[in-house]
């Protein structure tokens, strides 16, 4: 593909909320930036996450009022109303900038802007990073031109009126990953794994207060039967820190020997997948799909109130191909962390096992999933 293909062209990402949205988006934005001069600017919601996020990746970004579904039953004038004005802001926005194509990265901040998109008759890609279709591009399935999946198992309900209007075409290029993260796997063979045991627990870029509180929980019961040399890099939600960070402190007067690294949120990640043994993880297919690329064994911890029960499936489909262990969130803290803490244990103590856990997870990797779904995009404004 020449400069022509995309050069003086704006396009717009829609969508966001948190980093499973924003970062596959980031990713092919990444690779976009090879075919040509262009404008790309990020169009989602106001959450500190995302301007975080977005900031950071140095592209333009503009936040809009809208709100997510679930104040639709407790708020629903304020759902009306915020999604109503940000539907005319993102209407504004577009027909000033005449992007060549919207992309939707799913989430509820994409809602306004795909349907102000089709309104405008402006060309739509859609990713879907999960197994089960989210409910915006489920809603948006029958507006797109495309739809860019990441699982074969994908499958969305074709409704009545993309019947009439025509089905979109819909591809599997596996889940986008920013390049600094397909490439980690260079830095992972010079790093020295016998010096310390690293543990990294990721609660989306949110945070989780459920599995933040089982992973401390797990470390206090199992302390005696964890490695010496045990360094844990934890990232806790802006809400979580201040609690699990002082948590560790006493940790850490039970033995000088605990390295810790705490943060609310972490901006890059790749050095520290370079030098993982374990992750300890929600179940959200960014992370996923991240993890693939590096080979990192994984102790899924599925949020139990996903949409459609999304991530618990999507965790599933990694621990029956043994790429990961599935622990399931009990009502109980306590109980969460005992089943926590035999797989941590068992693990850390077999080698050979993450080994083939690592492997398995690794065959699971389409690290060139940005520069597909980027070819993709191209072809579309091509037309």
């Amino acid at each position: 593909m020449t400069e022509s293909v995309l050069g003086n062209k704006s396009i717009v990402f829609a969508g966001g909320g948190t980093g499973g949205h924003l970062l596959p988006g980031i990713a092919v934005a990444e690779q976009l930036t090879f075919l040509g001069p262009y404008q790309i600017t990020f169009v989602g919601s106001d959450r500190t996450v995302e301007q975080q996020i977005i900031e950071s990746s140095g592209y333009q970004h503009l936040s809009l009022p809208a709100s997510s579904t679930s104040d639709l039953k407790r708020a629903p004038f304020r759902f009306l109303w915020n999604n109503s004005r940000a539907f005319f802001q993102a209407l504004r926005f577009l027909r000033k900038e005449s992007p060549a194509v919207v992309i939707g990265l799913g989430g509820f901040a994409s809602v306004p802007v795909i349907l102000a998109a089709s309104w405008l008759k402006i060309p739509i890609v859609l990713l879907e990073q999960n197994i089960i279709p989210g409910r915006a591009n489920q809603f948006l399935f029958s507006r797109s031109s495309l739809v860019c999946i990441s699982f074969a198992e994908t499958l969305f309900t074709r409704n009545r009126s993309s019947a009439q209007s025509g089905q979109p075409r819909i591809v599997m290029t596996g889940n986008p990953v920013r390049k600094q993260i397909a490439e980690a796997i260079l830095r992972t063979e010079e790093i020295d794994h016998t010096a310390e045991v690293l543990i990294l627990i990721l609660g989306g870029s949110q945070g989780a207060t459920a599995v933040n509180d089982a992973v401390v929980s797990m470390l206090e019961q199992a302390w005696s039967k964890l490695p010496k040399s045990l360094h844990v890099v934890h990232q806790t939600g802006v809400s979580g820190f201040a609690s699990v960070n002082d948590a560790y402190q006493r940790l850490k007067k039970r033995s000088s020997h605990l390295r810790v690294t705490v943060q609310p949120f972490f901006a890059d990640l790749t050095e520290w997948y370079a030098r993982t043994d374990l992750v300890i993880s929600r179940a959200g297919a960014t992370t996923l799909a991240e993890l693939t690329c590096l080979g990192l064994p994984a102790i899924l911890i599925p949020f139990p109130n996903s949409i459609r029960d999304h991530q618990l499936i999507n965790a599933r489909f990694y621990t029956e191909r043994g790429a990961a262990l599935l622990v399931e969130q009990a009502q109980e803290p306590e109980l969460t962390a005992r089943l926590l803490g035999t797989l941590v244990v068992d693990l850390l103590h077999a080698d050979e096992e993450r080994s083939t856990m690592s492997r398995k997870m690794h065959e699971l990797a389409f690290p060139q999933a940005a520069c597909r779904v980027a070819e993709e995009v191209a072809g579309v404004i091509q037309g």
